[in-house]
């Protein structure tokens, strides 16, 4: 690495790039289940196939569009897209002054655009498009604004959560070597922060014919964060 980056911020650099990724990916496929839901009037919804993807196990099944909705602002519930821009806000908030104002807006600006399309009650998850734009703006303004080992272990996180959300909705295999490839190459720019003995692993793995949750597992394991 370039410099010497504390463990904490390694955590928060790594996390933050985990969960604005999430937060986009989440918004785009929760746009698909909402389309599909409308259609689906009783009984499991491509929504709660979403839910039991992200959770990787069975979990409730939504019979409406409105349930939906709800769950997705609610701020109690790990898997909501509110609950992720909360810790995505949180470790934005200690990383402030290392990613710039401008790079922070933009995740302060999606907190405060779900905070209030939460109390009106909207119901449209349309309505929500600005937290996806306001997602890309965000990995636009640190590619220009940051360099070195933190923008490296932003983008670290990023592929890290791309890699995650691909294999639990099946993805296919390419775009699963691709991710991976891409992820190999930022490593090497900060080959303090992984278990090189873990990657060799996930690379034997990603060659094989593997199960999707255990090379998940392996994945989560090879940060030191």
């Amino acid at each position: 690495m370039e410099k010497v980056i504390s463990a904490a911020k390694v955590n928060n650099l790594y996390w933050l790039g985990r969960y604005v990724e999430r937060g986009y990916l989440m918004l785009h496929l929760m746009r698909k289940a909402y389309d599909e839901v409308i259609d689906v009037p009783v009984g499991e919804t491509p929504y709660s196939e979403f839910l039991n993807r992200i959770n990787g196990y069975s979990c409730s099944t939504f019979t409406s569009s409105y349930q939906m909705m709800q769950q997705i602002y609610d701020a109690n519930n790990p898997t909501s897209l509110r609950a992720v821009i909360e810790r995505m806000m949180d470790n934005a908030i200690v990383l402030r002054p290392d990613i710039y104002s401008e790079s922070f807006s933009y995740v302060e600006l999606c907190r405060d655009k779900i905070a209030l399309e939460a109390e009106k009650k909207q119901m449209n998850i349309a309505d929500l498009q600005p937290i996806n734009d306001w997602l890309l703006s965000f990995w636009g303004s640190v590619s220009e604004r940051l360099h070195g080992p933190t923008y490296y272990l932003l983008c670290i996180g990023r592929i890290m959560e791309r890699l995650d959300i691909a294999l639990r909705f099946e993805y296919k295999k390419y775009r699963i070597v691709e991710s991976w490839e891409s992820l190999k190459k930022y490593l090497q720019l900060c080959p303090d922060v992984y278990d090189k003995e873990q990657a060799e692993v996930i690379e034997q793995t990603i060659d094989s014919d593997y199960d999707r949750f255990d090379l998940i597992a392996k994945l989560n394991s090879l940060i030191k964060a």
